[in-house]
């Protein structure tokens, strides 16, 4: 069960009492003293963490997970996994759910779930590929969409020949080159 923390001493003493912590408790700590400021040296030396990897690891997946998954994870620890959560933890929250909750019902291997995102990744660039083919058909000119899955955001790169083919671009646009 995930405590509800106010300090980083409440944090320590939950970390020192709690026999047999597990992955989602120990990732809830680091989180909150993540939070509070503290370096990932000084979590290590607290916590006696070794690896740096290891830390991070968990401090990703801590920061990214919301209170509601982070009950989840807690209270299905076998089946939701830190490598699961690693795989997940850079998807907006409302992709995140619906696949923890087929996790919990459906379990799948780390690797399997990794192919499974990595094809919703390839199924967005088509996407975009095929939107790209499609307004470069209606424009007549060359177009390039770079799109940042993780951030729902891009550039839109138009060709132009010339200052007049800018001018008829802008037009196209919207733009009335010859009112300014």
């Amino acid at each position: 069960m995930l405590p509800f923390l106010t300090d980083c001493k409440e944090a320590l003493e939950f970390f020192r009492k709690t026999i047999n912590l597990n992955d989602p408790q120990l990732a809830y700590i680091i989180a909150f003293l993540s939070r509070e400021g503290w370096t990932n040296r000084d979590i290590r030396h607290e916590l006696g963490i070794a690896k740096v990897y290891t830390l991070t690891h968990y401090k990703r997946v801590g920061l990214a997970l919301s209170d509601q998954e982070f009950s989840l994870w807690d209270k299905n620890p076998d089946r939701i996994t830190l490598g699961h959560l690693r795989v997940l933890c850079h998807l907006k929250p409302a992709a995140r759910e619906p696949i923890l909750r087929q996790l919990l019902a459906h379990k799948s291997s780390v690797a399997k779930l990794q192919a499974r995102v990595a094809g919703q990744a390839q199924h967005l660039d088509a996407d975009i590929k095929r939107y790209e083919g499609r307004m470069e058909d209606s424009l007549g000119r060359g177009v390039k969409i770079q799109f940042d899955a993780k951030r729902q955001n891009g550039k839109l790169i138009l060709d132009f020949y010339g200052i007049d083919d800018l001018d008829v671009l802008a037009n196209t646009l919207g733009l009335k080159p010859e009112l300014d």
